[in-house]
């Protein structure tokens, strides 16, 4: 078996793939973005071929710094169908890759563990993983807002904040404003190791799909933060939502998120999903406010390596 970076000349074929092996959720938020320039733009994704160059699994390997000084490693190993061995067997080969890699600082690997089809306990534990809670889903029952549901949103109005649905006018008098949303964005989330960052681009590409919005924050001219939404069909996405952090506690996203749950109830009545990192209480005890309820906990599995120890498989 070969791990194979995607490139533009391989990408198609491997965006096939990963359509084949998803579930009707993954599908359909595929159709609202361009898989292909997110996959290349990204940079961090391989086929693992074997010599005939038939795709077994599409991989992800994800190496970011994390919070207190650590790198943390995302690997993700998706293959066609539910055989463990076979899954046992790519995530062995990734794993490979790894083998004997020094540790300039602690490093925590961690390995999605997808609900559908999950590792083996027996051998996740012989490569000296343990299971550990990693994320959370969220869902809100359709409807507008409910009595006791975004709790700040008024204070947040009687400071001077306001909240808009971007539309195209929008757009054509602040011609700037996916610059100034990339760059909360990426301020936002510098230190989530499982979220990429982003550009102008890749957001107005995003926008423009006719499946998917954003409502924005302002208070004055000051863009202060901004929440998406993707409609899946059968709900609602709300992926996330970020904000300057001179504007935390002002109740800004709470006004975001009351006139997502809004414009959702009006215009398609659907529930609205979102997922959490069980590391970020901040943010699933943000949509526990906005009337959210935890659905349920996905598990991943996690090997830590000391600075100045190898990983060895």
């Amino acid at each position: 078996m070969h791990l194979v970076p995607v490139t533009k000349e391989n990408i198609e074929r491997h965006v096939a793939f990963r359509i084949l092996v998803s579930d009707e959720e993954q599908r359909n938020y595929y159709a609202t973005v361009d898989m292909a320039n997110v996959i290349l733009a990204n940079g961090n994704e391989y086929s693992l071929q074997d010599d005939n160059g038939d795709i077994h699994a599409a991989v992800v390997i994800s190496r970011k710094p994390g919070i207190d000084d650590n790198i943390v490693v995302l690997i993700s190993v998706e293959i066609d169908g539910k055989d463990p061995q076979k899954l046992a067997d790519c995530l062995h080969q990734v794993l490979l890759k790894e083998n004997g890699r020094l540790a300039s600082h602690t490093t925590r690997y961690r390995i999605y563990n997808l609900p559908h089809n999950p590792y083996r306990k027996e051998d996740m534990e012989n490569w000296g993983f343990a299971e550990v809670v990693g994320s959370y889903r969220y869902e809100r029952e359709v409807g507008p807002p409910r009595e006791g549901e975004f709790p700040h949103a008024d204070r947040a109005i009687a400071k001077g904040y306001q909240s808009i649905l971007l539309d195209d006018a929008y757009i054509e008098q602040h011609p700037d404003i996916f610059e100034k949303l990339a760059d909360i964005y990426n301020r936002a989330f510098l230190t989530r190791s499982s979220v990429n960052m982003t550009t102008a681009e890749r957001l107005e590409d995003t926008y423009r799909k006719e499946t998917n919005g954003m409502i924005i924050a302002k208070i004055g001219d000051e863009v202060t933060g901004c929440i998406g939404l993707t409609h899946l069909g059968n709900s609602i996405l709300s992926p996330q939502y970020c904000c300057l952090r001179r504007h935390w506690g002002t109740g800004s996203v709470d006004l975001m998120c009351r006139h997502l749950a809004e414009h959702v109830a009006e215009q398609w009545n659907l529930p609205i999903i979102g997922y959490a990192e069980a590391t970020n209480a901040a943010s699933w005890k943000a949509l526990e406010r906005f009337g959210l309820t935890r659905v349920e906990e996905y598990l991943m599995w996690e090997r830590v390596i000391p600075a100045a120890e190898r990983f060895v498989i």
